[in-house]
């Protein structure tokens, strides 16, 4: 069976550990001729790719050219985005046609020029739904009301190409209502979570920080809009006012990171940038630590991020921030979190109340049970491989 994966947003480098290789791995695996399409440009480095470097022997991967851009919010990015769906569908065009597509969105280029090519070729289409757009750019651009109004035909750009697909697949179930509601309550959305490989993931053994005493936080992936960072360093300004000493470990990198390592040198060693870490390395260092941090804008479109799954991996208790209902229903569910506002009161107080928590290993035993229950990606994946192969 011919599989074409197309997906704009990818990991890099050798045996990445992103949804795509991981499908990509199992189809592979169960036999199938897996492509994965994806673009030339890094989005998260802003910089255009090593091609030479093989993703994986399981899968064949070809890159379409994007050009590059250097902001998230730009006319540049939007550019950039209109060039690489115009280059996907000369590359469509090209290529033998496949049994079945099976497509991330965002972006809307992207999956549109997808779309068409399967309409066009009567190819079964299924769409994963990473993020909600325009509903993401909407937090981040004011006046809100204004440009809600703006986005209305990018929203009902999004709705068509919801109900272009055959079958569709998002990473929470937030996001599956939404999309089942544009495609007017069909049957054929179902949720995957992003989830985490948990064999891989425990191959991993914890790196405990040298220094004895000291409560050990983490927080793990981009340094940028969508992540209220600041309210936690104030946080940790309140808690040492008091007398009490927390680090947080950061493990990531974005368009604040820079900004973000001047504002907190008052901190000193309470606060650890590492940069972007190899995934094995992130997750040593995760597991060596005592509380994760979910610190989420308000108002934010996410639900169940990358991010979460690892914590839940990790089987460490979470203060968070997001309002995201989805999650903090979990949380609440298998007593793995505290949810506060994204202030640095509320979450020097939530982290004081965690710290303290008798059932500290207990809220952690929870989030690892959360993990097995929801997230584990060689129970979900693989039955998310069969509803691929499935598509004759």
């Amino acid at each position: 069976m011919d599989v074409l994966m197309i997906a704009h947003y990818t990991a890099t480098g050798w045996l990445p550990n992103d949804r795509f290789d991981s499908l990509a791995s199992i189809l592979a695996r169960r036999r199938a001729e897996v492509e994965l399409v994806t673009s030339s440009f890094q989005h998260a480095f802003k910089t255009q790719r090593d091609t030479s470097v093989e993703r994986s022997p399981l899968y064949s991967t070809t890159y379409v050219h994007e050009p590059s851009y250097r902001s998230n919010v730009s006319a540049g990015r939007l550019r950039s985005h209109r060039a690489l769906g115009r280059n996907l569908a000369e590359y469509l065009r090209q290529r033998k046609v496949p049994d079945v597509i099976y497509c991330s969105m965002p972006s809307l280029e992207v999956a549109q020029a997808a779309a068409e090519f399967a309409k066009k070729n009567d190819v079964r289409f299924i769409l994963d739904v990473q993020d909600l757009w325009p509903e993401a750019f909407e937090m981040v651009l004011r006046p809100r009301w204004m440009v809600r109004q703006a986005m209305i035909p990018i929203r009902r750009r999004a709705e068509a190409i919801y109900r272009a697909a055959d079958a569709v697949v998002t990473v929470s179930e937030t996001y599956s209502e939404r999309v089942s509601s544009a495609r007017r309550g069909d049957s054929t959305v179902s949720t995957v979570y992003l989830g985490s490989d948990l064999t891989k993931f425990d191959a991993y053994p914890a790196l405990r920080p040298t220094q004895a005493g000291t409560a050990e936080l983490a927080y793990i992936g981009t340094l940028g809009h969508s992540y209220d960072l600041p309210s936690v360093f104030g946080a940790l300004r309140e808690l040492r006012r008091e007398g009490i000493r927390m680090r947080l470990h950061v493990m990531g990198t974005g368009p604040f990171e820079d900004r973000w390592r001047r504002e907190t040198e008052d901190l000193d060693e309470d606060v650890v940038f590492y940069g972007k870490l190899d995934y094995p390395e992130m997750v040593s260092r995760l597991r060596g630590c005592d509380i994760a941090i979910n610190p989420i804008v308000a108002n934010s479109a996410a639900s169940i991020i990358n991010k979460v799954c690892d914590y839940a991996a990790a089987g460490l208790p979470v203060v968070n921030s997001q309002q995201c209902a989805e999650y903090q229903d979990l949380l609440t569910e298998y007593g793995a979190g505290i949810n506060c506002e994204s202030t640095p009161s509320a979450f020097a107080e939530a982290l004081k109340k965690m710290a303290n928590d008798r059932r500290l290993a207990e809220r952690g035993q929870g989030s690892r049970r959360m993990a097995e229950d929801h997230f584990d990606r060689s129970v979900t994946y693989e039955r998310l491989g069969g509803v691929v192969l499935d598509a004759r």
